[in-house]
């Protein structure tokens, strides 16, 4: 079919698709599944990616592999043997990828857990049999290992790590690659003889080759269920053990609070601490940390939030990332949705973490649950106003592991605090699973500072049909809140929320997700106007509801020049929960992303939004604010990540319309990025960014109970941002990462606007004013990480970490007049400067 009877087809069937509700399709035949075979392994093997042990001869082979990528189903264009061996302890893999051209292999180094774009294989492991959640180790032809856990059919996350080992050499006839995955990492059921999901992935960096050892092509909506058959693993017995990871933490810090950078004072403090992990069965692990630290984490991206919802933050703290995918609500994206019971940044964001626990396993077969408690607690300087100032080192019952001076602690810490997760997991059919949440936030003491709590209620379920083309999902869910002061708390869009109120939220989303050339998405969110998920979870809006659909017509197997090619149009639209229905957003919108058959992508998304209201933008008073009408373009584009040097680019353009107080304006972000990489085990990535984005008058301040100034709002931004990686071995690794923001919001001119709390305000409505207050700002701020890891042995890692963080002074003569976008007096205003050394080892 040539591309002219393709865009007819679309044209003729597009609108049925558009209005018929999505229905299960007739069972397309899947590919039969690969069968892999195990057998014991006979002498001792050495994970040395040197298949050169006798046992690996003596090992059935399997290298019926298939290209799913650039053409699903094609014979690939080299051969791929895999061979599986197995002892009480460990699942043994030997591959070998024939190479024609072993002289082009990418061998590109990287950390653990960010292989570089090279060649790649990926093992991955459905040892619970239940075709939903599974494990995916995966090695380089450098020797880069990287692991994840596999939920929901089809969602990766890398943040799981196991201790296992891995090793990869390149040879004349290609590479080969070798590794060690301990049974107790896995969990399995109690059989004679197991049955596994088992799957292989090559990807070949030169080709842009995916080849499987069952086709799995792009447009599939699934992964997990598509895997083969893994056979022989005969009187295995699951091995109850016990790891410990006792950790000592040693910090030197340089600290200056002074404008101007004034006096500094050298802190030495210690951290001692413990995690543990215990197989407690074949499928029940207990994983536990006592005062964990995290200084060698990488700094959060240095932003300056305008908006008037809460920015999210990956988690990247260890202890949290292990098994937080069964805690991911069905849909999410990137780690979060619009209604997350369970965000991690929660606990320990201001207050230390004293300890934490969670239990992740199951219970029975197709049902998993996990169990996480955590208590943050922290202790206060007993002597804030001393000069000198307090320099004792004493013993804290609330923070007994940190041995620093007095002086280091703050002046005011959150009550001590338990947070507590529960999530069960169900698989009732093939691609029928529901699951339930619980979350709870308690103060534990009554200190006369009032802390907020509450819990977090929610059920979910997840709809597919075999070939997961056609999806159905969603979630009901509720709050209570506790802790607050008896007056209430006024929220940002005037609801008044007290101890005790209850709210209630659900979001909805179905359509025909996978397959081609028609893709068609429905969403629904509901979010009451008192469902206040925040205490332990992730909630940037309430008191709205939002439904929007977007249909897609496209091909993932080559359409013209592409390798991949989606076209689509989208609608949007929210309004107020509160009674009201107020409309508070419409747009339309076109898409599209493209794929070259290099791997390079482009994407575009234009629009027009329009009968724009804020209920949000006047805190707490429930005025409905027009916004102005404006139409946007935002294109972006990543080439080639296998090439010695790539590039990325984002930018975005707008225009509003001439509206009352705002004038026809155009706004502009653009965001660029390059990666090079002359040397396998050199990469260096620079990012630089620039925002001049706008949005008509905001909201200054309230001059009387209907009475408000506004003024519009000009801000200008820079950001720069370098990553350095130079790999020693896989396992000594040098990191370094730094990042520079600097800019300004100008404030003016300023206007005067009239309504009462509840009612409406257009922008015709405001007035011109004069006024005193001046809320323009100039900041500008540094943040710096240089890291040595070395895994010295499997599980024991030694950390040397430098950090820097700095600030612009904040009374600069000037500075709230300044329209520069240069840092001013940076390296003079307050910072800190801290050197960590530290050491775990796995017992």
């Amino acid at each position: 079919m040539d591309t002219t009877s393709k865009i007819v087809g679309a044209l003729g069937v597009g609108l049925v698709l558009v209005l018929a509700p999505p229905v299960l399709a007739a069972e397309e035949p899947l590919e039969p599944r690969a069968l892999f075979l195990a057998v014991r392994a006979r002498g001792e093997l050495v994970t040395d990616g040197r298949l050169d042990e006798p046992a690996w001869a003596e090992a059935p082979v399997l290298s019926a592999f298939t290209q799913s990528f650039p053409v699903p189903g094609a014979a690939p264009s080299e051969k791929t043997e895999v061979r599986l061996l197995y002892d009480d302890a460990n699942l043994y893999v030997g591959i070998t990828a024939f190479d024609s051209q072993p002289e082009a292999i990418h061998q590109g180094l990287g950390r653990r857990d960010a292989i570089p774009a090279s060649d790649v294989v990926r093992v991955m492991i459905d040892s619970l049999r239940d075709r939903t959640t599974g494990y995916v180790f995966s090695i380089n032809a450098g020797g880069t290992l990287e692991d994840g856990r596999l939920t929901d059919d089809l969602t990766l996350s890398t943040d799981w790590d196991g201790m296992w080992e891995g090793s990869a050499v390149v040879t004349n006839v290609g590479w080969t690659a070798e590794m060690r995955l301990p049974l107790r990492m896995l969990r399995f059921p109690t059989a004679s003889e197991q049955r596994w999901g088992f799957h292989v992935r090559r990807e070949i960096a030169r080709t842009q080759e995916q080849l499987d050892s069952v086709v799995i092509p792009r447009e599939a909506n699934a992964l997990v269920s598509r895997f083969g058959d893994l056979r022989g693993l005969r009187d295995i017995q699951h091995r109850s053990q016990l790891t410990l990871l006792p950790y000592v933490a040693s910090r030197l810090t340089a600290q200056s609070f002074a404008p101007g950078g004034g006096e500094r004072r050298l802190v030495p403090s210690v951290d001692v601490g413990l995690d543990l992990q215990a197989n407690l069965t074949s499928d029940l692990s207990l994983t536990a940390t006592v005062n964990p630290d995290f200084g060698q984490v990488e700094a959060d991206r240095l932003l300056v939030n305008l908006g008037t919802a809460e920015v999210f933050f990956p988690e990247k703290r260890p202890f949290f990332l292990e098994g937080v995918e069964l805690f991911l609500p069905v849909g999410a994206e990137n780690g979060r949705a619009a209604q997350t019971l369970f965000y991690s940044r929660r606990i320990g964001l201001e207050t230390p973490v004293l300890g934490a626990a969670k239990l992740t396993g199951t219970v029975r077969e197709g049902l998993q649950v996990s169990l996480l408690d955590a208590v943050v607690m922290g202790a206060v300087n007993p002597h804030p106003d001393r000069e000198p100032p307090d320099g004792r080192y004493q013993f804290h019952p609330r923070r007994p592991f940190h041995f620093a001076p007095n002086s280091s602690l703050p002046t005011e810490v959150q009550s001590p605090t338990n947070y507590l997760a529960g999530v069960m997991r169900a698989e009732l059919a093939p691609g029928v699973r529901t699951g339930a949440m619980i979350t709870s936030v308690n103060p534990l003491t009554q200190d006369r500072r009032e802390t907020k709590g509450g819990q977090g209620a929610a059920v979910d379920f997840s709809l597919r049909n075999p070939d997961g083309a056609y999806v159905l999902l969603g979630q009901v869910d509720g709050s209570r809140v506790t802790g607050l002061v008896p007056e209430g708390v006024r929220l940002r869009d005037g609801t008044l929320l007290r101890s005790g109120d209850v709210g209630f939220g659900t979001y909805l989303k179905g359509g025909k997700l996978g397959g081609q050339p028609w893709r068609t998405t429905l969403t629904y969110q509901l979010a009451t106007p008192r469902l206040d998920l925040s205490p332990a979870g992730f909630q940037p809006v309430q008191n709205e509801q939002d439904a929007s659909a977007h249909l897609q017509y496209g091909y993932s197997d080559g359409w013209g020049p592409f390798a991949e090619l989606w076209l689509g149009v989208k609608g949007h639209s929210r309004w107020s929960a509160d009674g009201r229905g107020l409309g508070l957003y419409k747009s339309a919108m076109l898409t599209i992303d493209a794929t070259f058959p290099d791997s390079s992508n482009f994407w575009c998304e234009s629009g027009a939004d329009g009968r724009r209201q804020d209920l949000r933008e006047i805190d707490g008073y429930g005025v409905a604010f027009e916004r102005p009408t404006f139409l946007y373009v935002i294109c972006g584009a990543v080439t080639n990540r296998a090439r010695p040097l790539s590039f990325s680019a984002v930018g975005y353009v707008d225009r509003t319309f001439n509206q009352g107080a705002t004038l026809g304006q155009v706004g502009s972000s653009l965001e660029l990025g390059v990666t090079w990489r002359p040397l396998p085990r050199f990469q260096t990535q620079f990012q630089a960014g620039h925002e001049a984005t706008q949005d008509g008058p905001r909201w200054v301040e309230a001059l009387g109970p209907d009475r408000h100034l506004f003024a519009q709002l000009t801000p200008r931004f820079l950001s720069f941002t370098l990553r350095q990686l130079v790999v020693i071995t896989p396992r000594l690794t040098l990191q370094a990462y730094a990042q520079l923001l600097s800019g300004y919001g100008h404030y003016g001119p300023f206007f005067l606007g009239v309504a009462p709390p509840r009612g409406f305000l257009r922008l015709s409505d405001l007035v011109p004013t004069d006024t005193q207050t001046d809320p323009s700002f100039h900041t500008s701020a540094l943040n710096l990480n240089l890291v040595a890891r070395w895994e010295y042995r499997l599980g024991s890692t030694l950390f040397l970490v430098y950090s820097r963080a700095q600030e612009e002074p904040s009374d600069l003569e000037g500075a709230v007049a300044s329209r520069s976008l240069l840092p001013r007096a940076l390296l003079s205003g307050p910072g800190t400067d801290t050197l960590l050394l530290k050491a775990n080892i796995a017992w």
